[in-house]
This record gives C-alpha cells, structure tokens and sequence, in this order.
C-alpha cells in the first residue's frame, strides 16, 4: 500500500468519524444534522471502497 492510498484512507475515515459525531450530536441534542451526518458516513465508506479495491 502507496503513501496516497494511507493518506487517502485516512482522511476518508476522519470524514467518517465526522458524520458519527454528527448523528450523536443530533440523537443527544436534537440539532438536526442527521441528515448530513448520515450522508458523510455513506460517503467517506463509499469513498473507502473506492481508494482501497
């Protein structure tokens, strides 16, 4: 595995974790931001895929 791939991977998965933090953010203080946590999870995994096939 190249650097970029690591490099990539990495940033995908604190996109991830992003997304996670929003969620709880809105299932704890009902924020509204389900919507783009839940995108940014599907995303970054999608994203994930992607780089490291």
């Amino acid at each position: 595995m190249d650097k970029r791939r690591i490099a990539y991977s990495v940033i995908l998965l604190g996109v991830a974790f992003v997304g996670v933090i929003h969620t709880i953010a809105d299932m704890a203080f009902g924020t509204g931001l389900t919507g783009i946590g839940l995108v940014a999870i599907a995303l970054a995994l999608v994203g994930l895929v992607v780089v490291n096939r």
